[in-house]
């Protein structure tokens, strides 16, 4: 028996009426006639009794009503739950993020995110931007947000944050309190983080064009990490602005004037990446911050 047919079957005995039962499941008067005629000729026993005014149910009628009602009763059960598992899929938010950005920039994102779509669900991966470039290349996230021009060759990309490496040291570092050259880059123990990551790559090639070489004394896997060493009064390092405001604003960590790297971070997307309904939002909040903070400079 099809679907269809049971669906006019239980109408028109809810309804009591052929008429009110094509209204209710926006069929014609025939059509559902119709259905009812081939219910039975598929039972081979009459199941309803019609009068000019009503329709009753035979007993053969009552058993296959029961049944039929559970039927559709499970199928509306199981169009809901499809429609919630629809709903949760557009509501996954997955990106991989450079860790300068994921691990202090990024949770403000996702808080202001989160208020304008409640209920979003994010899943988010931090490494360097080769990681980063390897995840959405491969299809397993379909965007991510890296600070290298070199890793958006191949995907969709755009700027979403102008920012800039900057020379950082411990409050109690000599550095804090006098004025240096770059020369003296090359003397003092250089804090960074491993050779992948970008704030390293671009730190080493900008200085190395100027004929200084970095004194690497540490080599850590955390910006954060990074930032207590050095906090700790242990040599130097450079890193992005906006990863370290907080803690230039606190008077731990003092700025070096005099020499700094600009640099962005860049939304990229693979060209045939599709994105959740929550993902297309997310692109489009972290562009709009972009033209806010364009628009305010």
């Amino acid at each position: 028996m099809k679907l269809r047919s049971l669906e006019a079957f239980c109408a028109a005995v809810e309804e009591k009426s052929i008429s009110a039962a094509a209204r209710r499941i926006y069929l014609s008067q025939p059509s559902v006639s119709e259905k009812l005629i081939e219910m039975e000729r598929e039972a081979q026993v009459p199941l309803l009794r019609r009068s000019r005014s009503s329709i009753e149910l035979t007993p053969e009628g009552i058993t296959i009503y029961e049944q039929a009602r559970k039927i559709l009763n499970q199928v509306k059960a199981l169009e809901l739950t499809l429609h919630n598992l629809r709903q949760k899929d557009d509501m996954k938010l997955r990106f991989a993020a450079c860790v300068t950005v994921g691990e202090r920039i990024m949770p403000g994102w996702l808080r202001r995110f989160e208020g304008k779509l409640p209920g979003v669900m994010p899943t988010v991966f931090m490494g360097n931007d080769l990681e980063v470039v390897h995840l959405v290349e491969g299809g397993e996230m379909p965007i991510g947000i890296v600070a290298s021009d070199e890793s958006c060759d191949a995907f969709e990309s755009a700027p979403i944050l102008d920012d800039e490496l900057v020379i950082v040291v411990g409050c109690m570092h000599p550095w804090a309190q006098q004025q240096i050259s770059l020369e003296d880059l090359s003397t003092e123990p250089f804090i960074s983080r491993e050779k992948e990551a970008t704030v390293r790559v671009m730190a080493e090639r900008t200085l190395e064009e100027r004929g200084i070489p970095l004194n690497v004394q540490m080599e850590l896997g955390s910006t954060i990490a990074v930032e207590e060493i050095v906090e700790s009064g242990r040599g130097f390092s450079l890193l992005s602005r906006a990863d370290v405001r907080r803690r230039l604003e606190a008077g731990t960590l003092v700025e070096v004037e005099g020499f700094s790297i600009p640099w962005s971070f860049k939304l990229i997307r693979h060209p045939s990446a599709t994105l959740s309904f929550a993902e297309q939002l997310f692109c489009e909040f972290l562009l709009d911050g972009r033209k806010l903070t364009e628009a305010r400079s």
